[in-house]
This record gives C-alpha cells, structure tokens and sequence, in this order.
C-alpha cells in the first residue's frame, strides 16, 4: 500500500487581481502554473479585490497584487510580510516589483506605425501610463517624426460609461493632421478611441491607425475595427511574480536591482486598426502588402515581381529606401514575427511552426530566427514561458 506523503507548512498565498481583464487573469494564470509545478503552495484568490477590510483576509504567509491601486497595495503591503506587486506604478524600495517594460512597449508600437508609414503620430493616456509615451516618443524622436499627446484627460469610472468626454476627444481627433497613427496607453484606451472615431464618422486606419497594449482579445476583437495591440502576456509576470516570493519564503534577501523586473512586450498582433500602408507609390505598397500577407505561404522575392509589375532593381532601391531592408528582408521579418507569436503556444513543436511560418526545415528556420532575434527558437520560448530574458550563448 503506499503511503501519501504530507507536505507540512505549506505557505498559504493570496492573489489580489481583477479577474474582469486579461490582465488579472494573465497574472493568475502565471502563479498558478508557478504553484502547480511546486505542489507546496496553497491560493486564496480574490478575483474582486474589494473587500472593504483586510480584517476579512486569512493569514497568508504571502501576497501577490496586480490590478489594484497603489493606495490599495499598501493597505495590502501592512498587512503582510512578503507582497509582490505586478505594476509599473511599484515602488521597488517597499516590495519588489514585476511589471511590463512600458518603454520598450511604447518602442514596439512606435516601430509599427513606422513600418505602416505614417508620418504623423499621437498618444492617448499620457499621464497614465508615462513610461510608454516616453518610449513611444523617444523611438519617433530617433527618427525625427513628431508626436503629439492628447490634451483629453481619461475619463472617470462613471464616464467610460456616459461619454461625457467624448466631444472633446472627437474634437481633438478632427483636428489632428491626417493620416496619423495613435498608440492608446492600453487597450481599454483604444477601444474608446476606435468608439470615438467612429461616432464621429473618422475612418480607421484609412484617416487614424489605433494600436494598443495587453492584447485583451475581448476587447480587441469588440471593437470596430479590430484593434492591433501590443502582446504582453502577462502569465509571465505572474509566474516570475511567484518565484520571487517563493526566493523570499526561502529566507532569501534580494539585492535592489533584483527588486525591479521589467518583462520586456512579446510583439505586436496585428488587426485591422493599424492594417494601412501610407505610401505614396502604389506599386510599393502592393509589394509590402502582397509580402505581409503571403511570406509564410511561403513566397519569394520572384512571387512578388510576378503580382507588381515592376523591375527587381526598382524594387530593391525603393525598399532600401523606403523601408530601409530589402524585401528579402521583409519577408524574413514577417516570418519571424509570427513564429515569436507561434512559440508562446505550448503545444505547437518547432517543426510545425517552422512550416507554418515558410521554412520547409527547421535548420533554416533556427537560422534565420537566430539572425534577426539573437536567441534560438527553443531558448525565446523558455525565456517566455520562464519570465526570465535569456541571451542564447
């Protein structure tokens, strides 16, 4: 007969998260996968984060907080030992902190709209999310392209419901040269711009490219259009979230640039808010176009001639030019961008994503994925799944 091993003292840890978005649901997710795989912990969950007293809360060894106020947290914080928080608003020097790398978020969304060639540019939530408008800038600042923030505060609680702000956003967004791509400080935010835009009768993305950040399919996809959005995945936080409080559970003491991680974004999913290409020459665009759609069929830089009809020659200068890369590149690119999508699902293997991407081997695959990423398939994807950014050596 065997005997059932007992676990004694096992930890007991609550997690405050709003379990409305993907958001608190992605951090739940990651401490759950944390604690599945150690089999020690014991979870409260709080998927309201409401209660009106922490006297309420059982006696958890430690906590884990995401999707609450910072006046919120320290209620929190006061109450017990050991609390992580998972917001770019933590204060590293009262717990550690794991959050997304809100510049490089703001970087990413910025390269995109480039690469959509705009030339004009503006961001919605400034003052929310300070560290992706200091990105999204600083990228456009690199390459000389204006931007402008948005003069309309966010609305309250009560007016995301009565749109009480909405002609003065509608207002700005008249005024604002056209074409112009926008990135929201989150998608909640571009959802209600692509609202906007739409009771105002402005066309997206034809007049205003809208991308956001979280990828919360829900509201990407209830919107109209569909909105782009940069991918977080915020399963990550939480897991990483979970194994620096377990370090901490284990007496450890973290040295203060271990109290601040920032996750860096996964990539940009693409749909049709920002599906625009503002160039002047039609020809060029069709070749960008024909390569974004068809690269993982796959095609080659001879497809493309045959559908635009124009030179090799002309082709290679304008995208040198234009774009900066030849369309081998480009289809390189377009490639690589789906497989980093591909890898974060768990159960797809290389081969299958190496053909879905338009390799018909996984030798080439690993190469040109090492070339342009610095890391190799199977390493970028443990790094996803970890939490941890790991250089392949």
């Amino acid at each position: 007969m065997q005997k059932t091993t007992v676990i004694k003292d096992r930890p007991l840890v609550g997690v405050v998260v709003d379990g409305i978005s993907s958001y608190g649901r992605g951090i739940l997710r990651g401490v759950m996968r944390y604690a599945n795989l150690e089999r020690r912990w014991l979870l409260y969950k709080d998927l309201r984060h409401s209660l009106n007293s922490m006297a309420k809360w059982p006696r958890c060894d430690g906590m884990i907080a995401a999707g609450v106020t910072t006046s919120r947290f320290d209620q929190i914080r006061k109450q017990y030992k050991h609390c992580i928080f998972c917001s770019g608003k933590g204060d590293p020097a009262k717990s550690p902190v794991v959050a997304l790398d809100d510049e490089a978020a703001g970087v990413m969304a910025a390269q995109h709209l480039i690469d959509c060639r705009l030339q004009r540019f503006a961001f919605y939530g400034a003052s929310l999310i300070p560290g992706r408008f200091h990105g999204f800038r600083a990228e456009l600042e690199r390459h000389e392209l204006p931007c402008t923030a948005a003069p309309v505060e966010l609305p309250s609680e009560a007016e995301w419901l009565s749109h009480a702000k909405w002609p003065r956003l509608i207002r700005w967004l008249q005024e604002l040269p056209k074409p112009v791509g926008i990135m929201a400080g989150d998608d909640t935010m571009a959802h209600d711009l692509a609202a906007a835009c739409l009771e105002a009768g402005i066309a997206v993305p034809e007049q205003v490219a809208i991308i956001g950040v979280n990828n919360d399919d829900l509201l990407c996809e209830s919107a109209w259009p569909p909105l782009s959005s940069i991918e977080a995945d915020y399963s990550r936080m939480g897991y990483h979230a979970a194994k620096v409080l377990d370090r901490l559970f284990a007496g450890e003491v973290l040295a203060p640039e271990e109290r601040l991680t920032r996750l860096p974004p996964l990539g940009v999913v693409q749909r049709q808010s920002t599906n625009i290409l503002a160039m002047d020459n039609p020809d060029l665009a069709d070749a960008v176009r024909f390569i974004r759609e068809h690269a993982c069929d796959p095609c080659t830089v001879d497809d493309v001639l045959r559908v635009v009809p124009v030179g090799r020659r002309w082709l290679e200068r304008q995208f040198l030019t234009q774009l900066g890369r030849t369309p081998h590149d480009e289809i390189v690119r377009v490639r690589i961008d789906k497989a980093r999508a591909l890898l974060l699902q768990p159960d797809m293997g290389l081969i299958e994503i190496a053909h879905k991407c338009g390799y018909s081997g996984v030798a080439n695959f690993h190469v040109a994925f090492k070339n342009l990423v610095n890391n190799t398939p199977a390493a970028y994807r443990r790094s996803a799944r970890s939490g941890q950014r790991r250089e392949d050596r």
